[in-house]
């Protein structure tokens, strides 16, 4: 018995580190390659995984795609929740600094920008990224609420998730029109995401005396 419980559990830790390679080996490939590109074999060789293998990890290529875009959504959210660089001076202070953390992720790596907002990104895959967007756009509220008395009213979290899918549609365009985001759609998605949280909120809001540690 111990001797087969030592076999199960290095067969464990090989299918944890095969299934990492298979992934760092996508990212690296959607890197210089557009999602319809790339097949499972293709990153099967770069990781060195038996193509057998990675079929048996993987159903196929959009499989990998989505656990990358898992990874890609809990890093996003970590930077987004990290403090403020300075303390705002208005609220649209935050939400220009928040859509900046996102915009220098995605030119930081580009394989993130093919796959969330790339003109190939699969249906499912948009659908299901913006379900985790749901989660970061709390997060953008908690981050304005920290420093400003937001008014409070029913459907708040609704009124941010679109905010955050107006942002991400403008970056979105950037990526069909340039094949990246540019300073001018950056702009652009500050500016449809401010104005339409400001037919919610007014241009000035109280500010908290000290930020807030935890959302209100």
């Amino acid at each position: 018995m111990p001797m087969l419980a030592t076999r199960r559990k290095t067969q464990r830790s090989r299918g944890v580190l095969r299934r990492a390679r298979l992934l760092d080996a996508a990212w690296a490939l959607l890197a210089d390659h557009d999602l319809g590109a790339l097949s499972l074999v293709d990153v099967a060789a770069l990781a060195r995984v038996p193509v057998g293998s990675a079929y048996h990890y993987y159903e196929d290529i959009r499989e990998v795609y989505e656990a990358l875009a898992a990874r890609v959504a809990a890093q996003l959210l970590e930077r987004h929740e990290a403090p403020l660089r300075r303390r705002p001076r208005r609220w649209t202070d935050v939400i220009e600094e928040l859509i900046d953390r996102g915009v220098a992720y995605f030119t930081a790596h580009p394989a993130a920008a093919r796959l969330l907002i790339g003109p190939q990104t699969p249906p499912m895959l948009k659908f299901r990224d913006r379900e985790r967007d749901r989660v970061l756009a709390q997060g953008f509220a908690a981050q304005s609420d920290a420093h400003f008395e937001l008014p409070r009213f029913r459907g708040r979290p609704a009124v941010f998730f679109r905010a955050l899918e107006i942002a991400d549609l403008m970056l979105s365009l950037a990526m069909v029109e340039h094949g990246r985001i540019t300073a001018a759609m950056t702009a652009e998605a500050k500016r449809a995401c401010i104005a339409y949280l400001g037919s919610y909120f007014p241009a000035i809001l109280p500010r908290r005396t000290q930020p807030a540690s935890k959302p209100r």
